[in-house]
């Protein structure tokens, strides 16, 4: 029977959630054609005001990570004296950042409004990046890096969380990929970018300088936006109508995803910690982001090491930046046709994995070569970066359990990179041979590990099918506090 919305309510108060809808966690709700209106109005509210905001803070927090790749070559390196080791310290003490504070910034996410979490973070990195403009040295490069790394950790996973509250379950990837793809647009603005901020030089500054001041600037700007444009929780949103609220609200009930009824359960914390399905995302994540940053930290010294010039390489980023671009934009609908999420992962990791070989298996060290299998791994190995989390969060519920999950994948996840960072190294130019091997040999860890999860959860739901558990003994707080274990939820694959 399809449920029915009291449409003579006019106040802008919150509906109260029926007992229903908890008790019958993970039950379609069905909707009739003018409800089905409602949700098409709701989510396109949501897509035009806040995922639009969020997708072009990822896009400046791209610009703002691949700022020290770009101003690498446009002469930090010659002015700051770089040698050895000093540029891959300040491109890895990034991620060491990122991963001490993703989980703290996580729980706090939970305590402090979503608006101030979001835009609060997006300002500190950008007075960090401006920061940066003024280093003087290889430690105080590394300092500043470190800093953007912890200042930033909580936007991605927040963004994430974000999203799961705001979206159906059903809704959830599609808008991921945007999310993720977002940072693609942003990689293809930083090469002609930097081309051009190159080749000025004004007050005195230095080309490289002028790099940092622009994203860091661009980044502060949309951070004082977003007060108000951001709104916390979908039930206490200004910008939707009391029938959107309360459908919304039952929706996400019956999800078990209301993010602003309950305070942090300790129990659902802990279940994150202990569950192996979290911990082999995680290690998707790992590998995947090993692969992907690839082309964000060393795309301009790959090309460049070619035989290019500055500018040049900066030019051909804006090429590769497409390439990410147009594979993240993509993840949605090959996830459709793929028919789940771990046969898309699969599929990217296939071309990841020829574009490293053709890589390191260049006939004659052929520059041409080289540049395509840098187009081709750069295509496609931001996917699973993407897939992964996109993946995670549309098998986890909860109001804290996917908060946690986010956190614990993107932190232990996100030191992938940090690996990546020591193994492209100038003195292996131009083959990089040892970054390209760590590179393919967790593209098809990475392969594997999806396998590998994607049958635990096909058993699991098999599982669920044969042998249901009564809970109608459980009250409707223990039935929520259950998560994604509630016997009738079922992992998508």
């Amino acid at each position: 029977m399809a449920s029915s919305l009291n449409n003579t309510q006019s106040n802008d108060e919150t509906q109260p959630l029926l007992e229903a809808d908890v008790l019958h966690i993970n039950k379609p709700l069905d909707l009739s054609a003018k409800e089905e209106d409602v949700l098409r109005s709701y989510t396109s509210k949501c897509d035009r005001r806040l995922l639009l905001y969020i997708c072009i803070g990822y896009a400046t927090d791209s610009l703002n990570k691949m700022a020290l790749s770009n101003a690498k070559i446009a002469g930090l390196s010659a002015d700051l004296g770089l040698h050895g080791y000093d540029i891959n310290l300040a491109l890895g003490v990034y991620y060491l950042g990122s991963f001490i504070f993703q989980l703290p910034s996580n729980l706090v996410l939970k305590s402090v409004k979503p608006t101030y979490w979001l835009c609060g973070s997006m300002f500190a990195w950008s007075l960090v990046t401006l920061l940066t403009a003024f280093v003087a040295s290889a430690r105080q490069l590394a300092v500043c890096r470190f800093l953007f790394g912890a200042v930033q950790a909580g936007y991605l996973t927040g963004s994430l969380y974000y999203i799961s509250y705001w979206y159906p379950r059903d809704l959830v990837r599609q808008r991921m990929g945007f999310f993720f793809a977002s940072a693609g647009l942003g990689g293809i603005c930083i090469g002609p970018l930097c081309a051009l901020l190159t080749s000025v030089e004004a007050f005195g500054l230095r080309p490289w300088q002028n790099i940092f001041l622009f994203v860091g600037s661009l980044s502060l700007v949309w951070s004082l936006l977003g007060l108000r444009m951001l709104e916390d929780y979908p039930d206490t949103a200004t910008f939707v109508t009391a029938a959107e609220r309360q459908l919304i609200a039952r929706l996400m009930a019956r999800q078990n995803t209301v993010a602003s009824t309950r305070s942090i359960s300790l129990r659902q914390a802990g279940m994150a910690m202990r569950d192996a399905k979290i911990w082999l995302w995680t290690l998707i994540d790992f590998c995947a982001n090993g692969a992907t940053q690839v082309n964000g930290m060393f795309g301009p010294t790959l090309i460049a090491s070619q035989g290019y010039s500055t500018q040049t390489a900066q030019l051909l980023t804006a090429l590769t930046n497409f390439m990410a671009f147009s594979g993240m934009a993509s993840i949605a609908y090959i996830a459709r046709y793929a028919r789940g999420s771990s046969t898309a992962i699969a599929i990217s990791n296939v071309i990841t994995i020829a574009g490293f070989l053709l890589a390191l298996l260049a006939p004659g060290g052929n520059a041409i070569a080289r540049l395509a299998a840098l187009f081709l791994f750069s295509f496609a190995s931001p996917q699973p970066a993407a897939h992964g989390p996109a993946w995670e969060m549309a098998n986890q519920q909860g109001s804290t359990k996917p908060a946690m999950a986010a956190a614990i994948t993107s932190a232990f996840g996100g030191l992938g990179p940090l690996a990546t960072a020591f193994v492209y190294r100038d003195t292996d130019s131009p083959a990089f041979v040892l970054g390209h091997s760590v590179c393919l040999s967790m593209t098809v860890l990475c392969l594997l590990s999806a396998a590998l999860l994607r049958w635990i959860l096909a058993l699991e739901n098999d599982r669920r099918d044969r042998m249901p558990l009564d809970i109608s003994g459980l009250t409707s707080e223990q039935i929520q506090d259950l998560a994604d274990n509630h016997p009738d939820f079922r992992y998508k694959l």
